[in-house]
């Protein structure tokens, strides 16, 4: 199973309960960072392996020079991987060497890696290109089970039906797939399938469908759409505007789509999969 936690749920701009989207995913081994702006605290505490840059704008990588200092400060030994989209590689390393960051005393490895799927402890991430900018993307996180784990079910079924279906539950797979910034998917792609969680953003109302589109966001029914077309358990909404009401005019949106959709409360544990 995965750990969820929203260390901001905002676009652009703040509230003061909120900051920008990202998020905080951790699996049986293994955690990382999506995007990077606010809490930092909770990324430096959580020793994260990697860290994922969905794409170039302000609110999504501000955080980048802040975090490895910390992280330097706390005496963190271990390399960390920052996983970007292929374009992204100068912004990202422009921001480390405005810092000077790589040349500080004792400064854990640093790796800049573009691989569009790849691991992290036990969990896989498969990213894929998003609509809003040339590089954007958003990633598919899934946990998986233990090795051999597969192969003791088949035989053990018939012995003790009841441990066996204890042990399977505690290793049941997360997966989640987070849209990050983008207007209205066309497409699902199958690797999406079985996902229990959706992360969409969603920026409006579908009355302000025409503003929307033109800067390359979904509104709360466009987000609830796809939640019913995949098939998922329950729908986040993420990069939402300020203000209370304006949330939750969003969120009533989305619910007349799909029920199950919820403004996920910051720093709060969600469990995906288990």
């Amino acid at each position: 199973m995965l750990k969820l936690i929203f260390l901001g749920v905002n676009g652009s701009l703040q509230d003061t309960d909120s900051g920008n989207t990202s998020l905080l995913v951790t699996g049986k081994e293994g955690s990382l960072a999506v995007d990077l702006s606010c809490n930092l605290a909770a990324v430096v505490n959580a020793g994260v392996d990697a860290v994922i840059l969905t794409h170039e704008h302000i609110d999504h990588v501000y955080g980048l020079p802040s975090l490895l200092h910390q992280m330097w400060i706390a005496g963190r030994g271990k390399a960390l991987d920052i996983h970007v989209p292929q374009g992204l590689e100068q912004l990202a390393d422009g921001l480390i060497h405005l810092f000077g960051l790589r040349e500080k005393k004792n400064m854990f490895e640093i790796r800049l890696r573009t691989e569009p799927v790849f691991c992290v402890g036990t969990m896989k991430v498969t990213t894929f290109p998003t609509d809003h900018t040339e590089m954007s993307i958003g990633v598919v996180i899934e946990d998986g089970m233990e090795s051999g784990m597969e192969d003791g079910m088949e035989g053990s079924m018939g012995d003790d039906m009841e441990d066996t279906i204890e042990d399977v539950m505690k290793d049941v797979r997360g997966k989640l797939v987070y849209t990050c910034d983008t207007r209205p998917l066309r497409d699902i792609p199958s690797f999406m399938e079985g996902a229990q969680v959706l992360i969409h953003e969603a920026s409006g109302l579908s009355k302000d469908e025409g503003t929307l589109v033109r800067k390359g966001h979904s509104s709360g029914a466009d987000a609830g759409k796809m939640a019913r077309e995949l098939g998922v358990d329950k729908l986040y909404l993420c990069h939402l505007p300020r203000g209370e009401e304006a949330k939750s005019q969003i969120l009533r949106e989305a619910k007349l789509v799909f029920g199950e959709s919820f403004i996920p409360e910051v720093l709060g544990e969600i469990v995906v999969g288990g």
